[in-house]
């Protein structure tokens, strides 16, 4: 097979029997932390860069790119019997990363119009709600606000962060919860108690559904 020229010396190169310096490569450094780019933060208008209203295939590819694959996908199941309670529109899927969950309707919500399939909700939750504790992450990072803000948070941890717009209340059915209003919009959750020791369950952003 032709070499093109590839295997002949060179005019003017080092005389035959001479010692060539062989140039060394540069190893590639090994990836870090830093190359995936800035965390993934929790907002009141989506999550990192993806925000509500956002195409569901582009927020699945960001996230996926990210993560890897999920844990668990509903697929597109109808939206008034969804596993997430009562949901907007006709169908709704979930998409879940260990405990944080996407959320995708076609349904009206404060961030997408009837009939287009769009990101509408996240929902962060404790490994374990009877013991919640800090998250240890997995095949994603722990998740958090731009304040630091995560699940197994304290409520003296939720005041400190943002003060005087926090909300705390004891709303039955669904006991002690918390909400606050951010630039970008609302945050909200429930928590063990509304004493300073108590532990943040879960977090929610977006239109949500409504629960059974």
């Amino acid at each position: 097979m032709p070499s093109a020229g590839l295997d002949r010396q060179p005019n003017g190169g080092p005389a035959p029997g001479a010692t060539a310096t062989v140039p060394t490569t540069a190893r590639a450094k090994p990836p870090t932390t830093a190359d995936e780019g800035p965390p993934v933060v929790l907002k009141g208008d989506g999550v990192g860069a993806f925000i509500f209203g956002a195409d569901p295939d582009q927020v699945l590819a960001g996230l996926t790119l990210r993560w890897g694959p999920p844990d668990g996908d509903s697929g597109w199941v109808a939206a008034a019997t969804s596993p997430y309670g009562p949901c907007p529109g006709n169908v709704v899927r979930g998409v879940n990363w260990r405990g944080f969950t996407v959320l995708f309707s076609d349904g009206a919500t404060p961030r997408g119009q009837a009939g287009t399939r769009h990101f509408f909700t996240w929902e962060y939750q404790v490994d374990n709600p009877a013991r919640p504790a800090p998250d240890k992450g997995g095949n994603r990072p722990p998740l958090k606000t731009v304040k630091g803000i995560s699940v197994g948070a304290t409520v003296r941890a939720l005041q400190a962060a943002y003060g005087a717009p926090l909300e705390l209340f004891d709303e039955p059915p669904d006991g002690p919860q918390f909400g606050v209003e951010t630039p970008e919009g609302a945050l909200y959750g429930s928590v063990t108690s509304l004493d300073p020791g108590g532990v943040v369950r879960s977090m929610v952003s977006g239109g949500g559904c409504a629960k059974d």
